[in-house]
């Protein structure tokens, strides 16, 4: 479900900096490369017991994969004069992931709480930017009021305390990221 939320978001970032015809192969390119991709491969390596013993690390080895990618997609970016939205979407990820690392060391925190937090307010102020008026403030507040709705679920399996502390942080670490660059990618 990370993967999906991440996906979506690295999808739908470019189109708030480029026409439609240059944002979509450059948010399908960073959405199968670093949403999709590691959790295939990982899922792969896994089903043929061939996933090697990582040094400890309190990260799932998709959640690392996808850190790497990202970190080496801003070069790209960079060298090819690519959205800056999308520069400021995967540096949301990395965001995310530092936190992640952080909080494990005191707690066991879930890449699903703080993706929940991170794609509400990422995904609901991209809905909301890219489309102009009603129909962009009834979207945005659609896609963040499903995410919301499916964290009140998880809230329900207990810890529900850890559950919205994980989500909180990312929705101020990996949103305000985004938010925070985005201000400077327009």
């Amino acid at each position: 479900m990370p993967a999906l939320i991440w996906s979506f978001i690295l999808l739908a970032a470019p189109f708030l900096g480029f026409p439609p015809g240059a944002a979509l192969p450059w948010g399908a390119g960073a959405a199968l490369l670093m949403g999709v991709f590691p959790a295939v491969l990982v899922s792969y390596l896994q089903r043929h017991n061939d996933l090697r013993s990582l040094p400890p690390s309190s990260l799932p080895p998709t959640v690392l994969g996808a850190a790497a990618l990202a970190f080496m997609f801003q070069r790209l970016i960079l060298w090819l004069d690519g959205p800056l939205p999308l520069s400021a979407a995967a540096f949301a990820l990395l965001a995310a992931v530092l936190v992640l690392l952080v909080a494990n060391a005191f707690t066991s925190w879930s890449w699903l709480d703080l993706t929940l937090g991170a794609g509400i307010v990422i995904l609901g102020s991209t809905a909301a930017l890219l489309f102009p008026g009603l129909p962009g403030t009834v979207s945005g507040v659609v896609i963040a009021g499903g995410l919301a709705l499916f964290l009140a679920a998880r809230l329900q399996q207990g810890r529900p305390a850890g559950h919205l502390l994980a989500a909180a942080a990312g929705a101020a670490a990996g949103g305000g990221v985004f938010l925070w660059l985005l201000s400077y990618a327009q």
